[in-house]
């Protein structure tokens, strides 16, 4: 008689290593938490790699590997804006999708993610720290690794690794994650139609949005106000403008109406804006901190006399507890050791110019805390 549970523990141990054993959010947590730079190979047959060159932006099948991990089947495509975009063939930012074709399969804990390019951050660290900024200001945000990328047999160079929006994340930040979530795209106002990423059983007919707009085109500004904590959560979204303004996010969703995600919270019938693609930061360590928002909601708020009033004292708090320059630089010293020897690997021009990227980066936060403080006095 074959005795089929051993039979099948040795067929197990012969596929493809690709089952994790801890839970996502442990799993996700070990990577985020540590100083790891992985070592990540793509694999593309010609088919896909020409499926890449014709329709970037669709999902094509790819292998993907770890050390001894092997993912097969994976959905990949390429990503990035007029900026950050590049082919294929060239270091292109990538998407990477691990249930797209295939069922079941995590990598690290998380079911879909980025490989940024960084092509517009010579950093690598902005998205990063300003992420570390938002968590800390109550306000989801992805978290970054970092990783050394290979497509079929050729180094790319070095990418950092962004936490991808998917239930995962949104469990890791809501106690419901089935609710509307919503991709700004490029250039759009929340009154037009935002791309539905997620929902289960949320309203229907992107009502929630709706009345958002509606709320925000109330002409009366303090009961403009009023209708809109009702439908937003007011503490981070105030916290949310403060920190785009802090950092100065001028493609974000306040300043540029780009760059953005929008949560439907169902269990407590709240609006929750996310921020993304934090690139390109600190670009103006003088910019005001009383700006003239292109965005809907962050003008609506702004334009109210409790709005403006809640923001300035939000300000205020965030400039002395959570963006604190030496914390900050700190910080930058620690990622120096992690980013600077794998930079060097692939590409040692980038790498003998990096101090100089961070000293801008740190002079800038310097700068920039210096301005705000002396605004608030005014």
């Amino acid at each position: 008689m074959i005795r089929v549970i051993p039979l099948l523990l040795a067929l197990v141990a012969l596929l493809p290593v690709h089952v994790h054993a801890q839970k996502p959010a442990k799993e996700s947590k070990a990577l985020f938490d540590g100083d790891k730079v992985l070592d990540l190979e793509i694999e593309l047959d010609k088919k896909d790699l020409d499926a890449l060159r014709r329709a970037p932006r669709t999902y094509a099948k790819a292998k993907l590997k770890e050390g001894d991990a092997v993912y097969a089947n994976i959905g990949i495509h390429i990503k990035g804006a007029a900026g950050s975009f590049r082919g294929i063939d060239d270091k292109p930012g990538l998407t990477l999708n691990m249930n797209k074709f295939d069922q079941d399969k995590l990598f690290h804990g998380m079911d879909k993610w980025h490989l940024a390019n960084s092509v517009q951050d010579p950093a690598y660290i902005s998205e990063l720290l300003c992420g570390e900024l938002f968590r800390a200001a109550g306000i989801p945000a992805s978290r970054v690794a970092f990783a050394t990328v290979t497509i079929n047999g050729r180094k790319r160079g070095l990418y950092y690794l962004k936490e991808g929006y998917d239930k995962h994340f949104l469990k890791a930040h809501f106690k419901n994650a089935d609710g509307n979530f919503y991709d700004g795209g490029f250039l759009r106002e929340i009154d037009q139609p935002l791309q539905l990423l997620r929902g289960v059983n949320d309203v229907k007919d992107r009502a929630d949005l709706k009345a958002l707009t509606a709320a925000a085109r109330e002409p009366n500004k303090d009961l403009r106000f009023q209708k809109l904590e009702k439908l937003l959560d007011m503490d981070k979204f105030i916290s949310y403008l403060v920190l785009e303004v802090i950092t100065w996010d001028w493609d974000g969703y306040p300043m540029n109406r780009n760059n953005y995600r929008i949560y439907h919270d169902p269990a407590r019938d709240k609006m929750i804006f996310i921020p993304s693609g934090m690139d390109q930061m600190f670009g103006n360590p003088g910019g005001p901190i009383e700006v003239g928002f292109q965005g809907m909601v962050a003008r609506a708020v702004m334009e109210s006399p409790e709005g403006r009033k809640r923001y300035l004292a939000r300000m205020d708090e965030i400039h002395k507890k959570v963006f604190v320059p030496e914390v900050l630089i700190k910080r930058i010293d620690e990622l120096q050791l992690r980013v600077q020897p794998a930079l060097m690997a692939i590409d040692k021009n980038a790498a003998r110019d990096y101090p100089n990227q961070l000293n801008r980066l740190r002079n800038a936060i310097r700068e920039r805390s210096k301005s705000i403080e002396r605004q608030l006095k005014k």
